[in-house]
């Protein structure tokens, strides 16, 4: 009987110890690629798949055209002619971004 016991506890704890490796949920890939609002200032970011996109300040849109290496995004503004780079980073639903002036200023994700 206690030999049975035994066999029953060891597949009970080897059942318990598999059930952790199940499927992991997916992670949403870390992109540029939505809206990203700065509510302080009524301001965002809209990068689309395409590389296009705008900058929404106070409700003035200013389209972009933009490319994205996964440290820094190149933005270039229509009508200028040299683009600005700006170095990013993305955690969980927040985008670190530096400003024009070198501060970094934090975006969240809404959409």
């Amino acid at each position: 009987m206690k030999k049975w016991i035994a066999i029953a506890l060891t597949m009970v704890v080897c059942l318990s110890l598999l059930a952790g490796c199940g499927k992991k949920e997916k992670e949403e890939p870390v992109t540029l690629v939505g809206t990203w609002e700065y509510k302080e200032l009524d301001a965002a970011y809209i990068f689309n798949e395409d590389g296009t996109g705008a900058y929404r300040f106070y409700g003035a849109e200013m389209p972009f055209t933009y490319t994205d290496d996964g440290e820094s995004v190149s933005i270039l503004f229509t009508g200028n002619t040299s683009p600005n780079v700006f170095a990013y980073s993305i955690s969980g639903k927040t985008l670190s971004i530096e400003d024009s002036f070198g501060e970094i200023v934090e975006y969240q994700k809404t959409k």
